[in-house]
């Protein structure tokens, strides 16, 4: 057993919505197996950015809508905020 951490989606959920299998979003974007598919839904890998974007539109949602959970840290992370500058 690994330590590895599992990452949280709605992959699974949005393709049994969608009544597709593995097998058919794997041929959507242009992968030769579903082994792929496999391991982004039980969360032991991501899709590259190019990819969630893919099945995004596959799943006709949002690619936040696929990784809430992690959106949601996303979006609570500290941003730089701008210094104010003044003229001298």
């Amino acid at each position: 057993m690994t330590n590895q951490q599992i990452i949280p989606n709605k992959l699974r959920f949005f393709r049994t919505q969608a009544k597709l299998f593995q097998k058919d979003v794997a041929k959507a974007l242009g992968l030769d197996c579903a082994d792929r598919i496999s391991h982004w839904e039980n969360g032991i890998a991501m899709p590259s950015v190019a990819n969630l974007f893919r099945l995004a539109a596959v799943f006709k949602v949002l690619p936040h809508d696929l990784y809430p959970g992690l959106f949601e840290i996303v979006q609570r992370m500290d941003t730089p905020t701008k210094t104010q500058t003044t003229d001298a």
